[in-house]
């Protein structure tokens, strides 16, 4: 095989794992900021609780000062009713007794209410709290998992990158300005031909001669509709050719041709 075309197969492969290395590191961010919008969702809802049952005590408090105002209006006017010196006097000081005993009434129900009300904030607060602490725990677990992911795939990108910068520098400037061109294109730049005589990618049919040129693989042949870079798969060897151990026909492998495939449909 044309040793050029040889090494643009490999690198688009490793083209291909770069950017899908490059895709999840992109990503990475993304999860950790949902990761950490939930536990703010969490937060929220235990300083929920937490106002609920502040706000709760603070009326509570109000609401038994003014028991105790209504108290005292009851107690001033008992006082005054034994001073009075007319039967209407006395009946006014007596509503306005039975009116502060039932603003008390009143009063005391609110109060009831609230620490009824309360017990149930309170279970609900606790709640929170264990919800908040199992998704603090979880949220660290994840922002760990996150950092060591992006450390592997930095590595590994890294690494491929090297390998992609060899693969390149040995490559002739023509077959590399080609690949690039349609690389950008089109996302990829190299196609496998199978024995059906088709462009695998834009599954245009292959002239004759350029079908026969493409088996060879002696020199860079790219498709007259999408301007991919050609490569022969050879059929898989049927039985007897299994049994005897002959080689394919071709220099490609289908094991070295699959990744490239996979990568030209992206």
């Amino acid at each position: 095989m044309n040793a050029d075309l040889h090494k643009l197969i490999d690198l688009q492969q490793v083209d291909g794992r770069i950017a899908a290395l490059q895709s999840e590191i992109a990503a990475l961010p993304k999860e950790v900021a949902q990761i950490e919008a939930k536990l703010a969702g969490s937060k929220a809802k235990v300083e929920g609780a937490q106002a609920g049952l502040k706000a709760d005590e603070t009326a509570r408090r109000k609401h038994e000062s003014d028991i105790k105002d209504q108290q005292e209006k009851i107690s001033k006017y008992r006082d005054q009713s034994l001073k009075v010196k007319t039967n209407q006097e006395y009946k006014a000081l007596l509503s306005e007794i039975e009116h502060a005993e039932a603003e008390i009434a009143r009063l005391e129900d609110k109060v009831l209410e609230i620490m009824v009300a309360a017990d149930s904030r309170k279970e609900a607060l606790k709640l929170a709290e264990a919800t908040l602490k199992a998704d603090t725990a979880e949220n660290e677990r994840e922002k760990e998992h996150a950092r060591q992911q992006t450390a592997e795939d930095e590595k590994q990108l890294a690494e491929l990158t090297a390998q992609r910068n060899g693969l390149r520098s040995g490559v002739s400037d023509d077959a590399l300005r080609h690949y690039d061109r349609v690389l950008k294109l089109r996302g990829s730049a190299i196609a496998a031909v199978p024995d059906n005589q088709m462009c695998s990618v834009c599954r245009v049919i292959l002239r004759p001669q350029v079908y026969q040129d493409v088996m060879k693989g002696e020199e860079i042949i790219a498709c007259d509709s999408c301007q991919r870079i050609l490569y022969f798969v050879p059929p898989p060897p049927n039985e007897e050719e299994a049994k005897e151990g002959k080689p394919p026909v071709a220099a490609v492998s289908h094991e070295e041709a699959a990744p490239a495939d996979e990568a030209a449909a992206q």
